[in-house]
């Protein structure tokens, strides 16, 4: 009797790379986060939470959170929500998507400097947002300017902060949301195998030093 052999079993598949990740999206008004976070979400299998759209949820329409309880008010709202995302996100991995002030907090700022964080800051160039900018609905861009000339000013202002808490930056300008995602789930591949190769090479540092 032939007896065929049974066939080995196929490895499990690899999670996507970058699946494993903590992601925090950041970067000024009208840069697209919020697009880009959805299709990143599905892209990488991943919860995605949005802390402006948390807020609107329970709290109501930004902009009336400022015009009614001014913009101190709505920082110590957003403050706790982003808190409890970011918190949330060091519990397993996904996405958090930030209003574009979020990182004016220092907590904010503190929390985004966990090892295991990736924030993607998203770049846009003032053109790509003057085709954007509706500002009814983005109160801090209401002022003596244009909405384009405030969206310029809170940006220059805010611009250090971003830097001190990107983990790498990525552009948006003139580009699909999806290129974007392209983008930022290259880089992520690119960084989660340099921090296993450098796993790898400190594994095998150790063994030699152990067998010396």
């Amino acid at each position: 009797m032939n007896h065929t052999p049974l066939p080995k079993p196929v490895p499990p598949l690899e999670p996507v790379p970058a699946a494993l990740s903590r992601i925090v999206l950041s970067g000024p008004p009208a840069a697209g986060k919020s697009t880009i976070g959805r299709l990143l979400a599905d892209r990488l299998g991943l919860p995605l939470t949005d802390t402006d759209a948390n807020i609107v949820d329970k709290y109501g329409v930004i902009s009336e959170i400022f015009v009614e309880r001014g913009e101190d008010h709505f920082r110590r709202i957003e403050r706790e929500v982003v808190r409890r995302a970011l918190r949330r996100l060091l519990d397993r991995p996904g996405i958090v998507s930030l209003g574009g002030g979020a990182i004016l907090n220092p907590g904010t700022r503190a929390q985004l400097k966990h090892p295991a964080i990736k924030v993607v800051h998203i770049d846009i160039d003032v053109e790509t947002v003057a085709q954007r900018l509706t500002a009814p609905h983005r109160p801090l861009l209401r002022g003596a300017g244009t909405a384009v000339e405030n969206w310029l000013a809170l940006v220059n202002e805010r611009e250090p902060l971003y830097e001190q808490v990107a983990t790498f930056r990525v552009q948006a300008s003139n580009s699909p949301p999806s290129t974007v995602v392209n983008r930022v789930v290259d880089v992520l591949t690119g960084l989660q195998r340099a921090e296993e190769y450098a796993k790898y090479a400190h594994a095998e540092d150790d063994g030699s030093h152990h067998e010396s």
